[in-house]
């Protein structure tokens, strides 16, 4: 995506010990059942994104994988019996059958974060097959115009050598930037149309010659967020000017960020981390268009997934996106667009990436590490569990520095997930302040397990741990370690659930 325009906490629970807001009106909340209607929440929620230029650092080849990633993208199949899925483009890429290198990357400037051109060769391909039973998503060039032959050739290249682990393709990327960037500024959306429909029908043709079987479709049109750019293109209108007549597309996809990196005009990061990350309005805003978009599109049958997005766009911003707050964020934003009915959110990756979920190896002198959002990721894929059926359902609070969900195994309330955004920094002298949650809960429950997000303060880069466990690179290569042993309980009192969560931190609780 580019645009232009202190040590652990022993525990989150500070039971008993007077350290929580008091609020007399503080009564025990209700907890809403989901309606009829509710939809079920997918096991693979949470997804990746990873930019194609990097995908050969993040994944390594044959002769050198990179166990790291691999470990951390096990960890999901773990914790919720189905492996995750990889969404390989967000650029455009030309591909080259003669190419000895994998990937040749062509900058303007060593220091960008991307490069301006990406030719990759056969041999890109061995990154596949190194990050075990995952399932892929390959981007294809809608932009490659020297002949279809060549954007055939991709194809077929990427369906023999992906596999049955090739899910779907991906034709075109953010195609409404077309107009005025890849086509004359007079590039309409029935021109995109026209386009796509008939390289679609090539991809298809040439991968069931060389493939036969069944064909995998398309992930379309993956549109970028529509609010922060000068189109009139519509995704609505898209499907009634004709777009993909032979029902290729098995999943609509769109992009979302929820603001963009341009400085010098970037606000003071502290209070843009509490303003528009750590904030549960300001997530609502960012997420209602998708919604009513998925609620529109939802008479063709296919599942709505967000294809590329992260926090900030432009690769994010340091000090903010790269801190525990983001990972607050990444909880709060997954479990509001899981209640909605957005299927699958594929959280966009890249080296030196200031929002990426891990470094995979050293670059600009980072070395590899695990960063805070993949302990938001982890924490959205352990509440989600090895549940066929899951529903989420959003329990109303009254501060917009919070959230909850009621996390339900089809009609049975199984789990409540709570996220207090409210700013700590690990600098701050003092006790940390907590606030403590009261609900309503079934009067068979006696008692809940308590799994905690945690970290030294919201602005903080290291140190985090979701139930007690690290996934650091140093301890065991992106493997769970246990560096908090002791679990955490609560008892459950006349059908009331008391818990307290320390500010900028986050708890899934289970009902035993």
């Amino acid at each position: 995506m580019r645009f232009s325009s202190s040590a652990l906490l022993g525990s989150a629970l500070l039971i008993g010990q007077g350290l929580c807001n008091s609020n007399p009106e503080n009564k025990p909340r209700a907890i809403p059942t989901p309606r009829w209607d509710t939809p079920t929440v997918p096991n693979d929620l949470q997804a990746f994104s990873i930019e194609f230029a990097f995908f050969p650092d993040y994944a390594g080849n044959k002769s050198h994988p990179n166990e790291f990633s691999k470990n951390l993208l096990t960890n999901f199949k773990t914790l919720t019996g189905v492996p995750p899925t990889v969404r390989v483009g967000g650029d455009h890429s030309y591909y080259h059958p003669d190419q000895k290198e994998n990937v040749e990357l062509i900058y303007a400037n060593p220091n960008n974060d991307q490069p301006d051109t990406i030719y990759y060769g056969p041999a890109f391909f061995e990154s596949y097959h190194t990050l075990g039973n995952v399932k892929f998503f390959h981007g294809l060039n809608l932009n490659q115009n020297r002949s279809i032959q060549i954007l055939q050739e991709a194809a077929i290249e990427a369906c023999i050598s992906i596999g049955p682990q090739l899910e779907l393709f991906e034709l075109g990327n953010e195609w409404n930037f077309a107009p005025g960037e890849y086509r004359t500024a007079n590039y309409s959306m029935l021109d995109y149309v026209h386009e796509w429909n008939q390289k679609a029908a090539a991809v298809k043709a040439a991968v069931q010659k060389a493939c036969p079987g069944h064909f995998p479709g398309f992930f379309a049109p993956s549109f970028a967020l529509l609010n922060f750019i000068k189109s009139q293109w519509s995704a609505e209108d898209l499907f009634k000017l004709g777009y993909d007549p032979h029902n290729l597309i098995k999943e609509l996809s769109f992009h979302n960020y929820m603001g963009v990196n341009e400085p010098p005009n970037n606000p003071p990061v502290d209070w843009d981390l509490q303003r528009l990350l750590m904030n549960h309005t300001s997530i609502q805003e960012s997420l209602a268009t998708q919604i009513q978009r998925a609620k529109n599109l939802a008479y063709l049958g296919h599942p709505y997934v967000l294809g590329e997005l992260n926090s900030i766009a432009n690769q994010g911003i340091t000090g903010e996106t790269n801190t525990f707050g983001d990972a607050l964020w990444l909880v709060d934003f997954s479990f509001w667009a899981g209640a909605h009915n957005i299927k699958r959110l594929h959280f966009h990756q890249g080296l030196d990436y200031r929002y990426a979920s891990w470094q995979p190896i050293l670059g600009k002198g980072q070395p590899p590490t695990t960063r805070p959002p993949y302990y938001g990721q982890i924490m959205v894929a352990s509440a989600l569990g090895h549940s066929h059926n899951a529903r989420v359902v959003n329990i109303p609070l009254n501060e917009e520095t919070e959230s909850a969900y009621a996390i339900y195994d089809g009609d049975r309330l199984s789990k409540l997930a709570i996220v207090n955004m409210q700013a700590f920094n690990e600098t701050t002298t003092g006790t940390r302040p907590s606030k403590e949650y009261k609900f309503e809960v079934p009067g068979h429950y006696r008692q809940a397990k308590v799994e905690s997000l945690i970290a030294p303060g919201s602005d903080a880069t290291e140190e985090v741990t979701f139930a007690g466990i690290s996934y650091d690179h140093d301890l065991a290569m992106g493997k769970p370690v246990v560096v908090d042993p002791k679990e955490k309980f609560v008892m459950i009192e006349d059908g009331v659930l008391r818990v307290d969560v320390p500010d900028s931190s986050a708890v899934v609780v289970s009902l035993n």
